[in-house]
């Protein structure tokens, strides 16, 4: 399975999303959202390799995300975001309000390995390959543009797929036997192409970020740990998504 730098960053880079705007204005919508919302935002310019900007996140926390990550990519086209999410990267609310309001497209993705039950972590995750595109405009449910997954509940797979379907699309491979083929982190990452978008090449993006900080503090009974206790909570380990299969 494909996994953005072999889950070396997971929970942080196993959702992540892109806005379909350059750096600083995705920077700007962002901070002035925040700070909407917070009373006061900072936007801080970082750079280096992704590795070394993902670095700035942690520590990771549990019921709020004070630190949130915008990276540009080759030809400024599109914007990754990442934040600090305990429990991964909140793509979907981030992404999905700041297309309405920067007038763009943009993508919410997940590619975290079925562990559960091969032995490979422990206690193991329940996987999942999700590809959620939003519009600027309100469709039959919120900006969703289409969503498509496959995943796992804790008891057995699922595939959906809703919204408009798109023309890079390959609704033959939705019928496959097993529900788990039926769209797979090959396949989201060709989906994620055919809109400009090579989420899982390290070399797609650029060496230069915005850090957007907020001063929220961890509720009492939430988390804030280091990325390494994080993923020993979790019982994640970076590079075995190349031993699971999808």
């Amino acid at each position: 399975m494909i996994t953005l730098l072999s889950d070396r960053f997971a929970p942080t880079t196993s959702r992540f999303g892109f806005l379909e705007v350059p750096l600083e204005v995705a920077a700007e919508g962002l901070r002035a959202w925040r700070q909407q919302l917070h009373g006061r935002a900072k936007a801080v310019p970082v750079g280096g390799s992704l590795p070394e900007m993902l670095e700035r996140l942690p520590p990771l926390t549990g019921g709020v995300r004070p630190r949130e990550l915008l990276v540009g990519t080759v030809g400024d086209r599109w914007t990754a975001y990442f934040d600090c999410g305990f429990q991964g990267t909140d793509a979907v609310s981030t992404v999905g309000y700041l297309t309405e309001e920067l007038k763009c497209h943009g993508l919410a993705l997940d590619s975290t390995p079925h562990t559960f039950g091969t032995g490979l972590e422990t206690p193991g995750r329940y996987g999942a390959v999700q590809f959620e595109l939003f519009g600027p405009l309100p469709t039959d449910f919120l900006n969703y543009v289409r969503t498509i997954s496959a995943s796992h509940d804790g008891s057995r797979w699922s595939f959906e797929a809703s919204g408009t379907v798109q023309a890079f699309e390959q609704p033959d491979r939705y019928q496959a036997r097993t529900v788990r083929s039926r769209f797979t982190s090959e396949l989201l990452a060709e989906y994620a192409a055919a809109l400009g978008v090579r989420p899982f090449d390290e070399d797609f993006y650029a060496d230069r970020g915005v850090l957007i900080e907020t001063r929220q503090k961890v509720p009492r009974k939430g988390h804030a740990m280091s990325l390494a206790d994080t993923q020993h909570y979790w019982g994640i380990v970076p590079g075995v998504a190349s031993k699971i299969p999808g």
